[in-house]
Order: C-alpha cells, then sequence, then structure tokens
C-alpha cells in the first residue's frame, strides 16, 4: 500500500481468492483498518485492483542478466505487478501499465485520488523483468519542510 495523502491509502487488492496475493491484501487490509494515523484518525482505504498475473517468458528470463546475489529470474514466474507502484512527481502521477484490462479503472483511480495531478500510463513490463517497478526505480527524496 501507499499513502496518498494523510489519513489515506491505497491498496493493491484481488477478489480472486485462489490468488496468493489475496491473503497478503487481505491481512494488510484487515490491519489497516485497525489501525489510526498519527493524530488517531480511522484509515481511509481505497482498494486498487491489481492486473492480472504476469508471468516471466522463457526469452525474457533468458534477456535478465544474472548478478551474484540476486534471485534468478525464470521462466513462468510471477512478477510483483501492481498499479501502487507508482511515482508521485511535480503535477503528476507516473503509474505502471502492463496492456491489462486493469489499466484503465487503475487509471481512473488514482486520477481520482489525486484529483490535481495528471496521472500518466507507462509501459512497465521491462522494468518488472528487474525485480521492481516505477517507484522502485526513481528513489525519490522529499523536499524537507519548511520550520514555522
Amino acid at each position: 500500500c501507499c499513502f496518498i495523502r494523510p489519513g489515506v491509502v491505497a491498496l493493491t487488492w484481488t477478489d480472486d481468492k485462489s490468488d496468493p496475493q489475496y491473503e497478503i491484501s487481505k491481512d494488510a487490509f484487515d490491519r489497516l483498518s485497525a489501525t489510526t494515523d498519527a493524530k488517531g484518525r480511522k484509515l481511509e482505504i481505497h482498494r486498487v485492483h491489481q492486473p492480472d498475473p504476469i508471468l516471466i517468458t522463457a526469452e525474457e528470463s533468458g534477456g535478465v542478466d544474472v548478478v551474484e546475489g540476486t534471485l534468478p529470474r525464470e521462466e513462468g514466474m510471477r512478477l510483483a505487478a501492481s498499479y501502487i507502484n507508482f511515482y508521485i512527481a511535480n503535477g503528476v502521477i507516473v503509474m505502471p501499465s502492463f496492456n491489462d484490462p486493469h489499466d484503465e479503472p487503475a487509471q481512473k483511480q488514482l486520477a481520482a485520488l489525486f484529483p490535481d495531478r495528471k496521472v500518466i500510463a507507462v509501459p512497465a513490463r521491462e522494468i518488472l523483468l528487474g525485480g521492481g517497478n516505477i517507484h522502485c526505480i526513481t528513489q525519490q527524496q522529499p523536499a524537507p519542510q519548511k520550520a514555522g
């Protein structure tokens, strides 16, 4: 999940109880539902449906450089695709897209959650092959708040 603003979070979600992600997301939802923010407010939780499972192909697996100390990318492995792994920039949200039926609804949902920002979808499969996503590769650093 990620914080949208104080007291508001977005959470990766699936309704498919046979998907291993379901139990993970449900556990996160239950924990978030039972907690409050720093000001004691109950969290507002927005479930953002994940894309359908994306599996690495044999060709993709063969093209990934093996680096000592990292997990191999083998054919058939599920890639960690999520719309929550977006980047917040000045006036925009850069969100991953996967050529998936859930891309457009996720983009609309993020646009509603960030009404003052333009949501731009960027194909992210190649990034997933390296083990991360858009938020992972940006390594943003928030500007410090001015005292006063």
